[in-house]
């Protein structure tokens, strides 16, 4: 009879919805849990790295083509070069502090290197939307740089002018730029010019990162909780099936009249 009763077309179905409904809910899981899993590398790699002590470039990067590990980024490094100031490029819509502006991004010549691409701060917007902002020009000769590395961004298409970019993608930035660019770009931090040399103005400097985490590991738990309801739902229609009687209410019985509230009345 236990068996009938599970094997009817009503239940199979709803098993059929819980496997389906269950195996989205696992996957949506697994995807928080790998936005949490990025976020919590990148977190980590600010926690371990941006206040160490700088180390040299090529300690880091040995070869332009050397990939930045994900244990690394946020390392600070010293390099010594000179900027090439003609290839500069500016990144729209990045916020700092809440304003609008742009990031400055100039290519520079590593001694003995190829091009590390410096991102020298933040510029606000123009007065108007087709003008770009005045930006303070690069120190020329021999600097001795300090910053920290980070990877290319993701990519975004969007047709701008040359000399922009949407996104620090170091692919679109070799497109317009002269020579080999490393496969990390240096968010800076100091310039440091010849004995009895000022550092000339520069691009406000960015914010220091923080390591946020996000809310993605909650996330994935309470999709996979949420799981559990598909199986909960099979449970309810077996102990519920069509056409189950439904207990009667008996009618409360007539309250007897007594003497008294006949004659009250």
């Amino acid at each position: 009879m236990v068996w009938r009763a599970i094997f009817t077309r009503r239940i199979m179905y709803a098993v059929a919805f819980a496997v389906v409904f269950g195996t989205a809910c696992f996957f949506l899981g697994r995807w928080q849990l790998s936005r949490y899993e990025d976020k919590d590398a990148r977190a980590n790699a600010v926690e371990q790295n941006y206040h160490a002590a700088a180390v040299p470039l090529l300690s880091v990067l040995p070869t332009a083509s050397t990939p930045l590990p994900e244990e690394r980024i946020w390392t600070p490094v010293t390099v010594t070069g000179q900027y090439a100031a003609s290839g500069q490029l500016l990144v729209r819509g990045r916020a700092l502090n809440t304003a609008q502006g742009m990031e400055v991004l100039v290519p520079f010549r590593v001694d003995g290197g190829a091009i590390l691409l410096v991102d020298r701060g933040w510029v606000p917007n123009g007065d108007q939307a087709a003008d770009l902002p005045t930006v303070p020009p690069a120190p020329a000769g021999s600097v001795t740089l300090t910053g920290w590395l980070k990877p290319s961004e993701e990519a975004r298409e969007k047709g701008l002018p040359a000399g922009q970019l949407a996104t620090i993608n170091l692919e679109q930035a070799q497109a317009q730029i002269d020579g080999r660019l490393y496969a990390a770009y240096l968010v800076l931090g100091s310039e440091s010019l010849g004995a009895g040399q000022q550092a000339p103005p520069r691009p406000a400097a960015l914010e220091q990162p923080t390591p946020d985490r996000g809310p993605h590991f909650a996330y994935a738990l309470q999709w996979w909780l949420t799981a559990l309801l598909g199986a909960a739902f099979v449970v309810y229609l077996y102990r519920h099936p069509p056409g189950e009687p439904v207990a009667r209410v008996k009618d409360p019985a007539p309250k007897k009249v007594r003497i008294w509230d006949e004659e009250d009345g």
